[in-house]
């Protein structure tokens, strides 16, 4: 009975978790290149409102330019975040070059493009994890010339 009491407290305050507010894609880089896949390193800004820190594990997300599905990245890492804070959560995208080849035109032909992350990942404390939405969207300048 009290392990019931101990849960459903633990559940309730979590329940209070304002969501974490995105901030802004920093630091691309191009990490090993390859004919069929090719990594991208980023870091991922994010806020935290809550006056409490968290914890978030389990990141699994698909990545887009101009709505096109280029990649996919996975995330074990359990990363802290701090209350009242914003935090960089790091990203390795594992790119599909032969996704990103059928659509190089209209990359290359724009000098700004839409990056989309859409996934899922857990969000909590105290040892509760609830899932919580991965949904980013950024322009980015595209210079290549």
């Amino acid at each position: 009975m009290l392990l019931v009491a101990v849960a459903w407290c633990g559940i309730s305050a979590c329940g209070n978790i304002k969501d974490l507010q995105f901030v802004r894609i920093a630091d691309v880089a191009l990490g090993e290149m390859g004919f069929s896949k090719t990594t991208v390193k980023m870091n991922i800004a994010y806020f935290n409102p809550n006056n409490f820190a968290l914890k978030l594990k389990d990141a699994q997300f698909d990545v887009y330019i101009d709505d096109s599905k280029v990649g996919h990245s996975m995330q074990d890492t359990l990363i802290l975040i701090p209350a009242k804070d914003t935090f960089y959560f790091p990203v390795k995208i594992d790119v599909n070059m032969g996704n990103l080849m059928k659509n190089a035109a209209n990359i290359l032909a724009n000098k700004e493009v839409t990056l989309k992350a859409m996934g899922n990942c857990k969000v909590g404390k105290s040892g509760v994890f609830f899932p919580f939405p991965i949904k980013v969207e950024s322009k980015q300048q595209f210079n290549l010339f």
